[in-house]
């Protein structure tokens, strides 16, 4: 899987339902990823965070090192576009409240991604293969 670049990035109305469902349902697991995280479940862990800046949040992903209580830790993992202070590659540490979304590869698909599921209505079918993304279905 490739992850977005800065012109790859689709921008949601924080009104936006189907977005907002899709955040809202992502939060309502997030219990159930930490436990597959922390039992070694899949690879590839993510979480995606929104992360404020003076016109908003922007959400995205960082891959997981640690999570300490309702701490995630880890690295940016793509290049920020509103966040002048953060690069793909900084260590970050964001609260479960900063968390939108969650994801990890299994058996060569990604689970979660509540959010990617919606995003990709707005994408092409061939920025959709370029991408890899092959999404298992949801529970």
């Amino acid at each position: 899987m490739t992850l977005p670049t800065a012109a790859q990035v689709i921008d949601f109305r924080s009104s936006d339902r189907e977005m907002n469902r899709a955040i809202a349902e992502a939060r309502k697991t997030l219990p159930d990823f930490v436990a597959l995280y922390r039992a070694g479940t899949g690879e590839r862990h993510s979480v995606k965070v929104a992360i404020p800046y003076d016109r908003g949040r922007e959400h995205i992903w960082m891959n997981l090192t640690a999570v300490e209580g309702d701490v995630f830790v880890g690295r940016i993992a793509n290049d920020p576009v509103h966040l002048d202070n953060l690069n793909r590659g900084d260590s970050y540490r964001a609260g479960s409240a900063m968390v939108s979304d969650w994801s990890y590869m299994s058996g060569g698909q990604m689970y979660g991604s509540y959010t990617t599921r919606v995003a990709i209505k707005k994408l092409t079918p061939t920025q959709v293969r370029e991408l890899g993304l092959k999404l298992a279905p949801l529970p």
